[in-house]
């Protein structure tokens, strides 16, 4: 069966710096391409402003279908990932 999502958590300093995240995610991106690894073919990233309004960016090989798709997906692992250790 194909994997469809993986939860990469790179946090290390200050995870609340989402500019700061945003560019170790890049960073990561370019590691695996150098790297020789297979790479990332698309990104989707939820925004949530401090009013409560979302906005959804897919960058890469991605479409609406598609980036719903993959934030119904990370949603099930993060769920997974929560029954898995109890937090």
């Amino acid at each position: 069966m194909t994997e469809l999502a993986e939860v990469h958590t790179i946090y290390s300093e200050n995870c609340r710096s989402i500019t700061d995240m945003l560019r170790r995610a890049a960073d990561s991106i370019e590691t695996e391409e150098a790297e020789g690894f297979v790479g990332t073919s698309a990104m989707v990233a939820v925004q949530v402003m401090k009013d409560g309004r979302i906005q959804v960016y897919g960058w890469g090989d991605t479409n609406d279908l598609h980036a719903l798709g993959a934030l119904s997906a990370g949603g099930q692992q993060i769920g997974d990932m929560i029954l898995d250790t109890g937090e």
